[in-house]
């Protein structure tokens, strides 16, 4: 497959801090009857979210609350310009500072859903599930490994199971969003703020993030 990126924030000195509330939590988060862990509800699309800070909001919201993946209308409308695959977008309900008053902007943001998939090869990285929820399946940590996550070293994709998405997630790791490069050139030719890309194959360090890339370099418009 072709060279794929992992996608995070750029969290440079002024980047507001995004944190969701829902008047009823239950609808963000609930807890898996079995395994008592708290798992996403991925079919909630009515969310509010409270920023903290006064700052002009950038196109990648920073979100405290994983795997909510917060972008601008401008985002959303520049992937479907570029017919971009692999997510399902979700307006924001409302905008709110954290006393609980309306925000004054009229940018319109979006929970992005990522629906492309793709699988990590266990075998291959000598890692294997030793405990795994028959309810939750493990995707709220209802899962065991036999060496803990940042010990499993690079991180190899299962050849043949990647669906083909530009954006997508690895199988028991929906928190971490992946993309193909025609993310990065979007990013790059649009100036869509606050992004960072990383590449994939050299996380040998999770959860710690290796250097971001320089997008120009990268792409090859230098």
């Amino acid at each position: 497959m072709e060279k794929i990126y992992k996608i995070s924030h750029a969290e440079k000195k002024g980047t507001p801090y995004a944190s969701t509330i829902i008047s009823d939590n239950s609808l963000y988060l609930d807890s898996c009857p079995e395994c008592k862990r708290s798992i996403f509800n991925r079919e909630n699309k009515d969310l509010s979210l409270v920023i903290e800070g006064k700052i002009k909001l950038p196109d990648y919201l920073l979100c405290g609350h994983f795997p909510l993946f917060l972008v601008s209308q401008k985002v959303i409308e520049k992937w479907e310009e570029n017919n971009m695959t692999g997510y399902e977008a979700f307006p924001i309900k409302k905008l709110l500072d954290k006393n609980g008053n309306d925000l004054a902007t009229d940018v319109q943001y979006f929970n992005v859903i990522i629906t492309g998939r793709v699988e990590l090869d266990f075998e291959k990285m000598n890692v294997f599930i030793k405990y795994q929820c028959s309810m939750c399946g493990g995707i709220g940590g209802g899962i065991e490994y036999n060496k803990k996550v940042w010990e499993f070293g690079e991180k190899i994709i299962k050849q043949g199971t990647h669906d083909g998405s530009d954006l997508f997630v690895a199988k028991y790791f929906e928190s971490t969003p992946i993309c193909t490069s025609k993310l990065l050139e979007i990013v790059y030719k649009e100036k869509l703020t606050n992004f960072e890309f990383s590449h994939h194959e050299s996380d040998v360090t999770f959860p710690k993030l290796p250097p971001a890339i320089n997008l120009k370099t990268e792409l090859g418009f230098e």
